[in-house]
């Protein structure tokens, strides 16, 4: 049997046995929205627990407007999302040169103009004054501590802001349960001590994929927004051709809530039992730009596999590891075990993935096909492949001719239910 799976731009082939497959484990087949300008319009106007968008603006006139948008690694037509929103905010009287966009980096680097345009179109990068937030930069703005007592540091743009947009895209997330709503602002344009803190939570059993529950990082990425005060919300769920599949404007609180009910929806996928092999890809460009982002593929499907099973992920990776602080921790551990020494306060960013990778790589081998050099992958307790053939050579020797697997050919938008 011949599958294709997506890897960088382009695809990679892999010959498997129909016998040793149990199924292709994918969302289903969610056809994009014939018209999202006009949907966007519509949410825009009749928004969850909110005056519609327009109408807030005429009654505070404000002196600027601020945009929170996503960075390259949250993929997805959001031209088709920021359009319509910006048309509506001229449609007031708002002058172009008081919208200004900020882009969530959280820790992320900077994104280049032609990744901007490609992430949100020529018309926004051309006619519009986007920054990158810097999480490290000397003029973030505190709003304080929070029950926590991690403090609060902001974009100063963000902070300076009349009226403040978040746009973004709702999934499911590793350890924040799922993505979109308040992660504009935390860890979006947070400051890095802030983000640190926030994420070293990733040690308690709560930090996990689709838990809501006493989850204290989500808790707290609530508690910050509402700290901040995010005058409107826009966001959209996307297939897994990334196109636009769904949106929901309003109270940032309610557009969460609403969202991941859809998500639960339309992007939860079943799966009988655990297999001895689960292999996957990390979606393409930009999802697999590195194998820090691609990372969390292996989060959504590491319970497809048994104890002892086996992960194969296709990733191009072609930015390399992408993460200093997670190459140094993962380097520096000589055993698997030594990565659970570490205390709270001592996880810097980076390292909080290097820990859930710790656990990961306790339950199964992880074979990777990447553009990175095999030594690195070795170096980080991955193990490096060639082809797909080694891996099925590997898979055999350790599983014997009857393996039982799962293919999953985009897990970055994957929601696995038992």
């Amino acid at each position: 049997m011949q599958i294709k799976l997506k890897y960088g731009k382009d695809y990679k082939d892999l010959n498997i046995s129909s016998n040793n497959i149990v199924d292709i484990l994918e969302i289903k087949s969610i056809h994009g929205h014939e018209n999202p300008y006009k949907l966007v319009k519509q949410k825009l106007n009749s928004p969850i627990d909110s005056e519609p968008l327009s109408l807030l603006i005429k009654e505070r006139n404000p002196k600027n407007i601020v945009i929170i948008i996503s960075d390259i690694t949250r993929p997805g037509p959001f031209a088709e999302l920021l359009l319509p929103m910006i048309d509506e905010i001229l449609q007031t009287g708002i002058e172009k040169d008081k919208i200004q966009l900020v882009i969530a980096n959280g820790t992320h680097r900077k994104m280049t103009e032609n990744e901007m345009k490609f992430q949100y179109g020529d018309c926004i990068v051309d006619n519009f004054y986007i920054q990158n937030h810097d999480c490290r930069a000397d003029d973030l703005v505190s709003y304080g501590k929070m029950k926590s007592g991690n403090e609060l540091l902001i974009n100063k743009t963000a902070a300076n802001a009349d009226f403040l947009i978040t746009t973004g895209i709702l999934n499911t997330h590793y350890f924040a349960g799922f993505g979109g709503g308040r992660k504009s602002i935390l860890p979006g344009i947070c400051g890095y001590e802030t983000i640190r803190r926030n994420h070293s939570n990733i040690i308690y059993d709560f930090a996990r994929l689709g838990n809501l529950k006493d989850n204290l990082i989500h808790l707290e990425m609530c508690e910050a927004a509402h700290k901040v005060g995010v005058d409107f919300c826009l966001n959209m769920i996307i297939n897994d051709k990334k196109e636009f599949v769904a949106c929901f404007a309003g109270d940032i609180d309610m557009v969460f809530q609403t969202g991941i009910e859809t998500i639960k929806k339309i992007l939860s996928v079943k799966f009988k039992e655990q297999v001895d092999v689960v292999i996957t890809s990390a979606g393409g460009y930009p999802k697999d730009i590195n194998f820090y982002q691609s990372q969390k593929v292996l989060n959504n499907t590491i319970d497809l596999v048994k104890e002892g099973g086996t992960i194969v992920i296709f990733t191009e990776s072609k930015d390399g590891l992408g993460q200093d602080e997670m190459e140094r921790v993962l380097t520096s551990a000589k055993t698997l075990d030594e990565l659970f020494l570490v205390k709270q306060e001592d996880i810097q960013i980076g390292g909080h993935r290097a820990y859930a990778t710790g656990k990961m790589l306790k339950k199964a081998d992880i074979l990777v096909l990447s553009t990175m050099k095999p030594e690195k992958v070795k170096k980080i307790h991955f193990i490096p492949m060639n082809s797909f053939d080694e891996c099925i050579d590997f898979i055999i020797k350790k599983h014997g001719n009857n393996f039982k697997s799962y293919i999953v050919p985009n897990g970055s938008i994957f929601f696995p239910i038992a």
